[in-house]
């Protein structure tokens, strides 16, 4: 049995391509993938279950990727969050990291560096099993 289908990812992304993407690099490492399409709905999910990692986009309307990494900090969740954003956004980049996201990802070539946070979070969540 592979451990890794233990470990779920919650995605925030709004891009049917990236989403496309990422849905298929989960299946790859047998991870479990549940897809939002509001930060509300997300935080709502929190509830339920704790992702071992979140991936939000910050092109999402009205800031959401950010007010998503504001509203996990006042409510205490320790859950490492990866933000997809556009190239060249310097102060969206340093905004995510100083919010506490594990790494800010470029849009549109993510599939190197999200395949090895993936690869982390399989490997935290060994450790940690």
């Amino acid at each position: 049995m592979n451990l890794a289908t233990h470990c779920s990812v919650y995605l925030l992304e709004q891009d049917f391509g990236t989403t496309e993407t990422i849905r298929s690099m989960c299946h790859e490492k047998s991870l479990h993938l549940t897809c939002f399409s509001s930060h509300f709905e997300l935080l709502n999910a929190l509830k339920a279950e704790q992702p071992s990692c979140i991936i939000a986009a910050n092109d999402q309307p009205h800031g959401q990727a950010l007010n998503l990494m504001q509203d996990l900090a006042s409510e205490n969740h320790q859950v490492p969050v990866i933000i997809l954003g556009h190239h060249n956004d310097v102060y969206s980049a340093v905004a995510a990291i100083k919010a506490g996201a594990v790494d800010y990802i470029e849009k549109p070539t993510i599939y190197g560096r999200l395949a090895e946070q993936l690869n982390l979070v399989v490997k935290h969540s060994f450790q940690t099993a």
